[in-house]
This record gives structure tokens, sequence and C-alpha cells, in this order.
């Protein structure tokens, strides 16, 4: 009998009434959130996949950032909520990471919007922000496989490579990216396939630049996911090997497409309704590409109609010439420098056996804020 199996065996009558009141505790705050993109299951509390039991359906009518395909997958696929809300939260958490630097540090401003108005632009911001959410629902949905948490897949079944050495075992439980890249494509991309904007059509334009983004960050996962093994034998002799199928650690997920999004390409809408580059002198994007139609617009100052936060009272680096500087960081504004005690740890020992036993020192340090 699998983990599943028994899993669903332990589940009893008494479970069952203390599943419906949290239910019914949770669900009148999921009515309070009025969200317009699906990014919104990263900031809401998504119950564990058994809150789903009772009142399944009109608990997926309510999930606000939903749109209608969306729904219909949350009622086929009740179980697996939690975790494209996992994705989504791992997204926006990479997201904020890999531009903290940055003058657009990807600032979730409410639970409606969750990025704001800069969104509306298709500058190559949005571009990474799209691939690296998408990627965080491939990323949940395999591990939450390979976990056994979902009932219609498990661990993965990738083909044993052909450069793996004989003598090694292939089929431990791996991540099942295939499954997760699959459905992360179906849930991912309904919102923009039930478009309908005029073929050429700015709005259809977008419409593409975003189903590209998507498809860029779930290959990314796919791509990167790597073969994992483990040594068996007497002594660590590491005899035998038994290998499966591993997504790689998220962080580089995070790196690669913050590679990408340095290089994306600027498209505009073709005569044919297809997506073109504006320089032709560049080569065509690949699918693990990213691709923007409008420039960037300016995070120097704070701007209600396109969203921009600006950068004042950010942080920044008195001694570096990189974007995290504060001539870059403030846009020539200047800034204001302040004292503050810095605390850590120090003053580490090892005592035998086993701890280490450190000391909380306390300093007094310059810090730096934009004007």
């Amino acid at each position: 009998m699998d983990n599943r199996s028994v899993r669903r065996g332990r589940t009893g009558a008494a479970r069952h009434l203390l599943l419906a009141a949290a239910l019914l505790a949770c669900s009148s705050q999921l009515l309070l959130v009025d969200a317009n993109s699906w990014w919104s299951l990263g900031l809401m509390p998504i119950q564990r996949p058994e809150m789903y039991i009772i009142g399944a359906q009109p608990l997926c009518s309510q999930l606000s950032g939903l749109s209608q395909g969306q729904r219909k997958l949350c009622q086929l696929y009740q179980d697996h909520m939690t975790y494209i809300g996992d994705g989504a939260k791992t997204g926006i958490k990479e997201c904020q990471y890999q531009f903290r630097q940055r003058r657009w540090n990807c600032s979730t401003v409410d639970n409606t919007s969750v990025f704001g108005r800069v969104m509306h632009i298709g500058s190559r911001e949005t571009a990474f922000t799209y691939a690296i959410s998408a990627a965080g629902v491939v990323n949940a949905i395999s591990r939450a496989c390979r976990e056994g948490e979902l009932s219609t897949c498990g661990c993965s079944r990738a083909a044993r490579p052909r450069d793996l050495p004989r003598d090694w075992l292939w089929g431990g439980c791996g991540d099942n990216v295939h499954y997760g890249y699959r459905f992360a494509r179906e849930f991912v991309d309904a919102r923009e396939r039930e478009k309908n904007y005029p073929r050429g059509s700015p709005e259809h334009a977008r419409t593409l630049m975003n189903l590209h983004n998507n498809e860029a960050g779930r290959q990314a996962v796919y791509n990167l996911a790597n073969v994992a093994c483990k040594c068996h034998g007497v002594s660590g002799s590491c005899s035998l090997k038994t290998c499966w199928l591993q997504l790689a650690d998220f962080r580089r997920v995070g790196e690669f497409l913050k590679e990408k999004y340095a290089s994306a390409a600027a498209m505009r809408i073709g005569r044919k309704g297809k997506l073109e580059l504006e320089d032709k002198r560049f080569n065509t994007p690949t699918a693990e590409d990213l691709v923007y139609i409008d420039p960037s617009p300016d995070y120097c100052l704070r701007n209600e109609t396109t969203g921009s936060l600006g950068t004042q009272g950010r942080l920044c680096n008195k001694t570096s010439e990189g974007m995290d500087g504060c001539e870059l960081m403030c846009c020539g504004r200047g800034y204001d420098q302040f004292k503050t005690y810095k605390h850590e740890r120090c003053h580490c020992k090892f005592h035998w056996c086993c701890y280490v036993k450190c000391k909380r020192c306390t300093s007094l340090v310059d810090q730096f804020v934009c004007k």
C-alpha cells in the first residue's frame, strides 16, 4: 500500500468535522480578497489539500484572481491549489531577491494586483515576473508529485539517461518535472488563452508576450533539472549507485532567468499578427529567451500612472559602482547619511560535543538612503 492510500485511510468522521469548521473560517477571509491575477494566491493563506474535501467547488469559485478556465482547473484538481500558491510565493520571493539591489525591486503593492500598475507595461521587468512565476508553479507541482501529495501524479517516470553507467540503478523517486511542466502550462496559460483580442492589436501583442515568457520560465525549470545519485555499499564504498531526476535549486533558476532578463529581446507585433524583432540585426529569440514590447518606465521617481514606486528612501551602497551604488540607485538626487546599530554573532567557538557558542556583538555603522 502506498503513502497516499495510507493517508486516505486515516481520514475519519472526526477529521471531516474539523476540516469543515476550518474551511468555514478561512473562506470568509478569501471572500474579502479581490485580486486581478492568480499571483495573489502567493499572498493569501491557502489551506492544505484536505481542506478541499468539503465544499470544494464553492471555494474554487470564490478564490479571487482566477480566470474562468483556472477556476475549472481548480475544481478538477483541488489538491493542486495549495502548491500553485506555494509556487507563486516562491516566484515572488525569488524575483525580490534577484532585483533587491536595483531601482525596480519587484515590490508587492497589495493583495489585489500584487505588483501594481507597473505590470500593465510590457517591459522586460514584467517579462521576468511572468517567467519566474510560471517557473515557481512547475517547481512546486513537480515536488508535490514526488512527495505523494497529489492524487494524479507520483514520482518521475523519466526515461533512463543514455549516458548513465550500466551498473548504476535508475528509478529512485524523482521530481516529476514532466507533470509539473504540463500542469503549469495548462493552469498558468489559461488566463491568456481565454483572451480574444483582435489579431495584431496591442492587446494581442501583450498576450503573445505573456505566453512566450510563461513558457521561458517553464523551460528554465525543465531544462535545469538533472540527475542526482546516491551511493550504496559497505563503509561508503559506493559499489552501487541509485539515480533519479532532481530539480535544480530554485536560486539557480532565478539566476538563469535574470541572465535572460539582461538579454531580453525587444519585439513588436507584425503584419501576420505574430511577434517579430524590432531590430532585425539580432537573433530571433528562442523559447528559453525573454521578450518584451514596451520600454521600461522611469523607476527613479514615484509615478502613480506607471506604478513606479521610485527610489526615495531606498538604502544604497556608497562604495559600489553597480546598480546598488548611491549614484545609480538615487538617480543623481544625492543621499542622506545616518548611523545605526548593527547586531551580529561573533567570537564563535566550537564546544565538544557538539555545539557552537557565539557572542552577540554590536557596532555603529553608517547607512545611506536616497533623497
